[in-house]
């Protein structure tokens, strides 16, 4: 009692001849840190969902690129809207690039998608209760016999994940194709197979949903007509439904986005659709979509984009 006494005389004449009573300092909080952004954007045609917004084109219908352009794509709207001039004069004509040696137009960076640590990409167990689809085992097998041919044809390729126990490893993929030294101008090819909606992991999907398509960076002249070639391949050799080519205007897959040249993913069948899962577990079946690339990349060898 007494010391309330005291303590409250003391701060009355503390008020009264401007003192002021000490106090413990509030403890400063620490500063708020932002998490890591997160890339939740569908990484290939299996994670799509119907709300999505995608464009489908024709495959023939070949853009028109511009001449003599080997650099990385451009954004959209610096691509895709550009009005090419009816006349360019004579001293703003570039210079022609060098010419290339035979079978040597182009560095081929292959990725085969995903990893054996990557969540699902499996189909379900078939009827034998053993027999499963992986799409991680499919997308490597498909690169290998693309780059056996490509050795042996010459054509400078580069297989951007040779590893197999890893999981998607989105960012290090691209870095690895951004960053591989290469004298030849560079152009990405990201190997997959689709998967559709169904009821859960452990069933198929319908029937109807099946084929082939072909993933271009939205509003790339380059990629549009990159992907018609290989889709028109693919089609002729496996004889798949054809579900042409595709972009997204937003939400763009990561490997198509971030890969700083013209890129390209192709999802070769459904591994969820139980009939056609067992067509791309044939050795038959996987050496046709491999010849098909290969006879896409011959073609764009000795044509260029």
């Amino acid at each position: 009692m007494l010391a309330k006494i005291l303590q409250a005389i003391k701060s009355f004449f503390a008020a009264l001849f401007g003192g002021s009573t000490k106090s413990e300092p509030t403890p400063a909080r620490p500063p708020k840190t932002k998490p890591a952004p997160i890339d939740i954007a569908p990484q290939d045609g299996s994670e799509i969902t119907p709300d999505t917004i995608i464009v489908v084109a024709n495959e023939m219908d070949f853009p028109k690129a511009q001449p003599g352009d080997n650099t990385p794509d451009k954004d959209f709207d610096d691509d895709i809207f550009v009005e090419e001039p009816t006349e360019t004069p004579k001293a703003e004509e570039p210079a022609p690039p060098p010419t290339p040696t035979p079978h040597q137009r182009y560095l081929w960076c292959l990725d085969n998608g995903h990893g054996k640590k990557t969540k699902g990409k499996r189909s379900p167990v078939f009827d034998d209760g053993t027999t499963q689809f992986f799409e991680y085992e499919f997308n490597r097998d498909i690169v290998g016999r693309i780059a056996k041919q490509l050795e042996a044809k010459g054509v400078a390729h580069f297989i951007v994940v040779p590893e197999e126990d890893i999981d998607d490893f989105l960012e290090g993929r691209v870095n690895r194709a951004n960053s591989k030294k290469s004298t030849l101008p560079k152009l990405f090819v990201s190997v997959h197979s689709n998967a559709a909606p169904a009821a859960n992991a452990n069933a198929w999907a319908p029937d109807n949903v099946s084929g082939i398509e072909t993933w271009f960076y939205h509003g790339s002249k380059r990629g549009q007509k990159m992907a018609g070639i290989f889709q028109k391949f693919l089609l002729e050799k496996t004889g798949l439904k054809n579900r042409h080519i595709k972009s997204k205007p937003d939400g763009q897959f990561y490997v198509l986005r971030k890969s700083a040249m013209t890129s390209v993913l192709t999802e070769n069948g459904f591994y969820n659709n139980k009939k056609e899962a067992l067509a791309l577990m044939d050795d038959k079946m996987r050496q046709k979509i491999a010849d098909a690339h290969v006879a896409a990349i011959a073609e764009i060898e000795e044509n260029g984009l």
